[in-house]
């Protein structure tokens, strides 16, 4: 596999579905060549009222979005070490590495169980805000952006009751990939984002990373056996 352009991409927020400078980001492009948010269930895609959008998250912690900005499929696995392609999988761009920081397997379990509108005790309705920033911090946990997640990073507070949510997400994934339910990354990957230089008007500043599913979420939930390329379950405090 290869990385390949996904085209020119925008953002925005739903009110109610973020927290702080976390959460859901409404992802939505131009179609020329054009992503796909055939993916994601009706919770979770034209949230906006744009039939061309879906719901994402930051992958990392101290890279920002802009809009427009011009946005690749990351679809190899790199070593961390190096910035040697070594296989398929997906990473983002730096990530806090010195190269690129490779997809957690549990992250994505979690958005793909997100992008299907399926995530246990998530609030798709009521208290999507809350839902949205827990789901936010445990990504940037399990992504290495953050050592905790009783911090104020993102600009929010997490409560002790929404700190235990991470902790039960992050078991059910284990779980899951313990049990043979999940391997790898499943069809998830990194949108790696690249804003515009306004001193000279190119897309070559790095903006902030995001998740995206390329295919049917209702397939990959029944998809087994898809490989350990992306897998990578750190440690953390």
């Amino acid at each position: 596999m290869a990385d390949y352009y996904g085209g020119q991409i925008y953002w925005t927020r739903v009110a109610n579905h973020w927290n702080g400078s976390g959460g859901e980001f409404t992802l939505y492009y131009n179609g020329i060549p054009g992503l796909s948010n055939s993916s994601y269930a009706d919770v979770t895609k034209a949230e906006d009222g744009r039939a061309n959008s879906f719901q994402s998250f930051c992958v990392e912690l101290h890279e920002y979005l802009q809009t427009p900005m011009d946005a690749y499929v990351s679809e190899t696995f790199i070593n961390e070490a190096t910035g040697a392609i070594t296989g398929d999988g997906s990473h983002a761009i730096y990530g806090g590495q010195t190269f690129g920081d490779n997809l957690d397997s549990r992250t994505a379990y979690l958005y793909t169980r997100f992008a299907a509108g399926v995530l246990s005790n998530y609030a798709y309705a009521v208290g999507r805000g809350s839902s949205a920033g827990i789901l936010q911090k445990t990504i940037w946990l399990l992504e290495g952006e953050i050592g905790n997640v009783g911090d104020n990073s993102g600009g929010f507070l997490l409560t002790t009751a929404q700190q235990a949510q991470v902790t039960t997400w992050i078991t059910e994934a284990e779980n899951a990939i313990a049990n043979g339910k999940w391997s790898g990354i499943g069809q998830v990957r990194v949108l790696n984002m690249w804003g515009v230089d306004p001193s000279t008007g190119q897309y070559v500043k790095l903006a902030q990373d995001q998740l995206y599913v390329p295919i049917p979420a209702a397939v990959l939930l029944g998809m087994l056996g898809l490989g350990v390329a992306g897998l990578k379950l750190r440690k953390f405090a």
